[in-house]
């Protein structure tokens, strides 16, 4: 979240749609993995 808050204020604004997509990307990679983790545990869970 700072890395990005960083980005949009210290670059100009010709690349703020390229760092917005790059949030939402992120945002996107991010509930993935937690899905995929969820889906592990879940399945652990089970086996034992």
């Amino acid at each position: 979240m700072t890395a990005i808050t960083w980005h949009i204020f210290d670059n100009s604004k010709a690349l703020s749609g390229i760092v917005v997509l790059q949030a939402w990307l992120t945002l996107i990679g991010n509930c993935c993995l937690a899905a995929a983790t969820w889906n592990l545990v879940r399945s652990e869970r089970q086996q034992s």
